[in-house]
């Protein structure tokens, strides 16, 4: 054991100390006799000089009359580290076995006090956690191919009624040319060019199967640049993809930040003479676009093109229901729309095509 004894001194000034938990040298001495390793003060000293010689961030202080040493914990601040665990813990792509076993080993590199502080004060996330937990796995393959360049596969699954998996392309295995892999809404994406469609794909991770490299080599079309997928993230939303389109949305001041949280901080809004904003924004149309709009129905309105403004309009029919419901026809009202001649069971006030219906009266519901 004595000649373990340098190996020791660093593991327990590693383990117990830190910049508030210094240990004195008696404490030292009594924590190495515990091993059976003997040692004075002055060989103690050399010892400590001869770590800090081979680069050991140890630092010394005096204590009352007495010197203490300790190991500098520098990789991370205890923010750092808190900011790292919440995001871990926020995650729903990490099981909830691994999200434990990664927040221990990230709450160890703040030292042994600092360890028990952050693993008991855990901030608590309305989460559902994912259960697939070979994703771990399938992420270091994904890793590896784009490190080779080569081609994987994999089964792709969804789920049933009762949450059991209804797998793909009746269990064939897929096999593409892996791109990037993106974190979007809470998810791991695999983007993707399939060779025998000819068209580049979005898979989620967590729903990839026995994800398997292959010797073959990816196309031209998966070598893709930076600046390309930082321009396709930028448009596709929730990596729902869908026809890009220049629209131009007009909105309130309390949407500002929203626009910029979706868009970026670089896109530019105009303010108007009647205090509403307009922006204009690359995206691309999709049922997720849809989704993200109409969460803000009486404060954001799409200026042009009008294909877009006319496709909004068809999706509020839809949402509200495309057949007759609770007296409202809306075959009526999209016949009203294409063709402007007004029914009884046009409903364009509520829609405000009333200004554009050639039936429509004021003093007419």
């Amino acid at each position: 054991m004595q000649k373990n004894k340098l190996l020791l001194l660093t593991e327990i000034l590693k383990q117990e100390s830190d910049a508030d938990h210094p240990i004195t040298t008696n404490d030292l001495i009594e924590k190495l006799s515990r091993y059976s390793i003997t040692c004075d003060r002055r060989t103690l000293s050399r010892d400590i000089l001869q770590l800090q010689e081979m680069s050991y961030p140890i630092k010394s202080v005096i204590i009352g009359h007495s010197k203490a040493y300790y190991i500098e914990h520098n990789s991370f601040s205890l923010a750092e580290l808190k900011i790292l665990i919440d995001a871990i813990q926020a995650s729903s792509v990490i099981p909830e076995e691994m999200t434990k076993a990664l927040t221990e080993k990230i709450a160890n590199l703040g030292g042994p006090h600092r360890s028990e502080s952050l693993q008991c004060n855990i901030t608590r996330f309305n989460i559902r956690k994912q259960t697939n937990t070979s994703i771990f796995d399938s992420i270091a393959v994904i890793e590896e191919s784009f490190k080779k360049q080569t081609q994987i596969s994999f089964y792709y699954f969804k789920h049933d009624e009762h949450g059991n998996r209804v797998y793909q392309h009746n269990k064939e295995r897929y096999i593409v040319d892996p791109i990037a892999l993106i974190y979007e809404d809470n998810n791991y994406y695999l983007r993707c060019f399939n060779q025998a469609r000819n068209d580049k794909r979005n898979y989620r991770v967590d729903r990839m199967e026995d994800v398997q490299p292959l010797d073959s080599y990816v196309g031209k079309e998966a070598l893709v640049k930076e600046k390309e997928l930082v321009d396709y993230t930028s448009k596709a939303i929730k990596m729902y993809g869908g026809e890009e389109t220049d629209v131009v949305l007009e909105f309130s001041q309390s949407l500002i930040d929203v626009v910029f949280d979706q868009f970026g901080l670089d896109t530019k809004i105009d303010r108007l003479d009647n205090g509403r904003y307009t922006a204009t924004v690359k995206v691309q149309i999709s049922n997720t676009f849809w989704g993200w709009f109409f969460q803000f129905p009486d404060e954001m309105q799409i200026i042009s093109p009008e294909t877009v403004s006319a496709q909004c309009q068809k999706w509020a029919m839809k949402a509200l229901n495309h057949k007759t419901e609770g007296g409202v026809n809306m075959e009526a009202t999209e016949r009203c729309w294409e063709t402007g001649e007004y029914t009884d069971d046009c409903i364009c006030e509520f829609c405000n095509h009333k200004d554009e219906c050639s039936g429509y009266e004021d003093d007419d519901d």
